[in-house]
């Protein structure tokens, strides 16, 4: 099973999350004619926008002839041809200037296989010789050594020792670091870099040539 989070738009709609079913759902606005599974306001979005599939264990999306158009992952999509969704993926609901007045985000739930392959609070964290993190205390040791850090960069190192090994996305980085925020564009790639370049200058040894926090070009950062 998934769900739809409304990151941004209406302002009755923002913050709303719906959950997916396991055959087709369409996403538009109400009329006295119709009356979509997944409902917005934002007077863009067509009565019968797009819809979302569920088939061959995945969830797609097809843009159903919408009058102001659809974008995934902020790429235009083609009307009636199916798109796969994965974790995190950015669906947009008209689009104008190249960027869309309603935003939605996918998310699959603890059923799927990608949330499978993440670490569960209660999971055992592995072992990080050079990094000790004191979670009651809000401490941090490096090398034995303590290190003051900022609450963003406590939060995003938090964040990737939680995770170690495993590559961490922008978005889910987002999630973490910047909680309360409604609109995940407003967080740009720019500050993300900053934050861990910042976090690099006080874990790492040589920061130009970085070995604990390490960089999956178009993926995230990983931790090791």
């Amino acid at each position: 099973m998934a769900f739809i989070v409304v990151k941004n738009g209406d302002a009755e709609d923002v913050g709303k999350t719906f959950t997916l079913s396991e055959h087709t759902s369409v996403v538009g606005r109400r009329t006295s004619q119709t009356r979509p599974e997944i409902e917005l306001n934002d007077e863009v979005v067509s009565r019968r926008h797009l819809e979302i599939l569920f088939t061959d264990d995945k969830y797609w999306v097809r843009d159903l002839g919408s009058t102001n158009g659809t974008s995934l992952n902020d790429d235009r999509i083609i009307g009636g041809k199916l798109y796969l969704l994965k974790h995190n993926s950015k669906i947009g609901l008209g689009i104008e200037g190249g960027s869309a007045h309603t935003l939605l985000l996918f998310k699959e739930s603890e059923g799927t296989d990608v949330i499978h392959k993440k670490r569960h609070s209660t999971d055992k964290i592995p072992s990080v010789e050079w990094l000790k993190v004191d979670e009651r205390k809000k401490e941090v040791y490096v090398d034995g050594k303590h290190k003051k850090l900022s609450r963003k960069e406590y939060e995003l190192l938090l964040f990737l020792y939680k995770n170690a090994g495993n590559i961490c996305s922008r978005e889910e980085i987002i999630e973490a670091v910047w909680p309360d925020s409604k609109d995940f564009s407003a967080i740009s790639d720019a500050t993300i870099d900053q934050l861990v370049h910042r976090l690099r200058e006080k874990v790492e040894s040589e920061p130009s040539k970085p070995l604990r926090i390490i960089s999956k070009k178009a993926f995230g950062y990983m931790l090791v």
